[in-house]
């Protein structure tokens, strides 16, 4: 990516996590290192991960839709993330406790760290 400084401390780690297809940039050419990322576009993020860690991340259209369904706005979530959202609601990744998702809002540092320490529990990774 032309906006990703080799020199960059970040570079080798987006390389990699590109190259195994966790992660893509915003462009073929541009990643935008310094913006942030929604709650779908990190639960898609983990789904990915989790299915390198071995874990099986399909579902079917109505095991999504079922799952989904229970949050008020899974209308506004994007089509490409709702596999992924489905998973990690299935697999306690995310918590199930708040009534909506909230795709598109900015997800935390914290929050991102909490959805891979369950990941990788659930993967038997820890």
């Amino acid at each position: 990516f032309k906006d990703v400084l080799p020199t960059a401390w970040y570079a080798a780690n987006i390389g990699t996590a590109n190259s195994y297809g966790i992660i893509n940039g915003t462009s073929a050419t541009t990643f935008n290192p310094d913006g942030t990322i929604t709650k779908q576009e990190a639960a898609t993020m983990i789904a990915r991960a989790a299915k390198l860690c071995g874990l099986d991340t399909e579902l079917d259209g109505g095991a999504i839709r079922d799952i989904l369904a229970q949050f008020g706005d899974y209308v506004k979530t994007a089509e490409w993330s709702r596999s992924s959202l489905a998973f990690c609601y299935q697999e306690n990744i995310l918590d199930q406790s708040d009534m909506d998702i909230k795709p598109n809002v900015n997800i935390h540092r914290s929050e991102v760290a909490q959805m891979l320490f369950n990941m990788l529990g659930l993967a038997n990774l820890l």
